[in-house]
């Protein structure tokens, strides 16, 4: 087999217990909102016509959101795990360096095409998008960790020097 084929490199999902708790602490404040709609039709004066309709709406969007928060919580858990057992540290050279303007006045993200290697990492290339970073240019030299079974990767340290 080629060097690389076959692989593809993924961006992990990072996050500690905070930033799940969080995440599911979201997706259960979603699923308290559903039934509100249906507490307000039983209990005011709203007519049926108006109630359902809102109720469908309100299933149809954040019922499904809340599935989603949950599902990535659940997402960080596997690939924070992995990367904290079978993590390499490894390199990553910033080859390239795209600003995007998300368009709702919030600040810009960075997309990185990275060239990342290690002692126990065979190179390989990845795109990294993530909160801009004045270290971020190009040549710059970040610290990536990897699991090199599928080239997970997140652009941290975890491992003590």
């Amino acid at each position: 087999m080629v060097e690389g084929e076959g692989v593809t490199a993924r961006q992990a999902s990072f996050g500690g217990r905070g930033a799940r708790l969080l995440l599911r602490w979201c997706a259960v404040s979603c699923w308290l909102v559903v039934p509100i709609p249906a507490v307000v039709l039983f209990t005011t004066d709203v007519p049926w016509w108006a109630g359902v309709p809102i109720q469908a709406l309100v299933l149809l969007l954040i019922l499904p959101i809340g599935i989603a928060l949950w599902f990535d919580a659940d997402q960080h858990r596997e690939d924070t795990g992995r990367l904290l057992r079978a993590g390499r540290p490894a390199v990553a050279e910033v080859v390239e360096l795209e600003l995007v303007d998300p368009g709702d006045g919030s600040a810009d993200t960075a997309v990185l095409r990275l060239r990342i290697s290690g002692d126990d990492v065979p190179p390989f290339e990845a795109t990294y998008r993530g909160s801009a970073d004045p270290e971020f240019r190009p040549g710059a030299l970040l610290h990536a960790t990897v699991d090199p079974a599928d080239n997970l990767f997140v652009l941290r340290n975890l491992h003590r020097s």
